[in-house]
């Protein structure tokens, strides 16, 4: 999923997404290593803002898988497409179970200095833990998305086969159905599917939004591109002010919530998302000129950097106790981000880890 280009023609790239996913990918770092006060809270919000950068990666996934496999394979036999599809999704559903059981035992048996995700399982209870992660029971939190993708994964070649036809109005439907259904029976999967689907929708008529936006006058591109970042920015900031009068891990609202992924936390995500994708076009030439050796790496190799990212945040968790001190915790912060980063440098890294 690292064909993008701003004008999706031949073989250029969407840059913006490449920084974007990028930037997704850091921020989650940063709420995963869960150290604070730090500097980089007021870029990530603790996790706790009214929309994450969970949404915002869910979302940007799903736009990719409906222009790469969707419609830039449109001509393509669908089952050989669907074949690659599955196979990557189970690949993942086994990634998802192996770092599952290597968190778990590390939070089991090692004895860990910082703070690691609560896991309601009673220490060396394996059978019980097998058996709910098979049925999707219980995941890990720092590889929570593995799972999540690779169910949409398998379902992706019958959205693909709908969108083929030109059934996107069906695609929108049955997700808000499922959504519903998800609500209605406690199902995580079937309520975040519309961040990934709806999406997936617009990146196989993306080329064709992308015309039609281009043919308005210039007048309607400013306003379709400041909009959205003038209400991102002012949602940040009121979210941000809410949150930040509460201890981390305190803040709850009525409006907005993952658990259950509320229709105001939705809508607000796609705002988000197009805003912030919006304020990268507009900042690419900054972006390229000092955040190159940085955010690329991350963001066209987000799976691989979403899996090994457990690596510094474990090593940083055995060695380190949590402390309020907000210059070490700085430190320790950006240390994981450009321990993470090495690790993508790595020569033959996806030999080994999917990316």
């Amino acid at each position: 999923m690292h064909q993008h280009g701003h004008t999706p023609k031949g073989g250029s790239r969407i840059f913006a997404l490449d920084y974007l996913r990028g930037f997704f990918i850091i921020v989650i770092i940063i709420d995963h290593l869960w150290r604070w006060p730090n500097i980089f809270q007021f870029v990530s919000g603790r996790g706790e803002m009214w929309v994450s950068a969970a949404e915002g990666f869910v979302i940007i996934s799903g736009l990719l898988v409906g222009y790469v496999h969707g419609y830039k394979k449109r001509s393509a036999p669908l089952l050989p497409l669907a074949a690659h599809l599955i196979r990557r999704g189970i690949m993942l559903y086994a990634w998802m179970i192996l770092t599952t059981v290597l968190l778990v035992a590390v939070t089991w048996y090692l004895h860990l200095k910082g703070n690691m995700s609560y896991i309601p399982i009673a220490a060396g209870d394996w059978p019980t833990l097998i058996r709910s992660m098979l049925r999707l029971d219980y995941v890990h939190s720092l590889t929570h998305f593995l799972y999540l993708y690779a169910m949409y994964l398998v379902i992706s070649p019958a959205v693909i086969w709908l969108l083929r036809r030109g059934q996107w109005l069906t695609v929108v439907a049955v997700s808000c159905i499922m959504w519903w259904l998800g609500l209605s029976y406690d199902v995580e999967w079937l309520q975040w599917q519309i961040l990934f689907f709806v999406p997936a929708s617009c990146g196989y008529y993306f080329e064709q939004l992308l015309g039609w936006f281009r043919r308005t006058s210039r007048d309607t591109q400013r306003v379709i591109r400041l909009v959205p970042i003038a209400v991102t920015a002012a949602t940040v900031i009121m979210s941000q002010y809410q949150l930040f009068k509460v201890e981390p891990g305190q803040y709850e609202d009525m409006l907005f919530g993952r658990e259950p992924l509320t229709i105001f936390t939705i809508l607000l995500a796609g705002v988000w998302f197009a805003g912030m994708l919006s304020l990268f076009q507009y900042a690419l030439p900054i972006l390229k000129r000092y955040g190159a050796w940085l955010l690329p790496v991350f963001g066209s190799h987000s799976l691989t950097a979403y899996i090994v990212h457990i690596v510094p945040i474990v090593v940083c968790q055995l060695l380190f106790a949590s402390t309020d001190n907000i210059f070490f915790n700085s430190t320790l912060t950006a240390l994981c981000i450009l321990a993470t980063w090495g690790i993508l440098k790595i020569p033959g890294i996806n030999r080994v880890v999917p990316r």
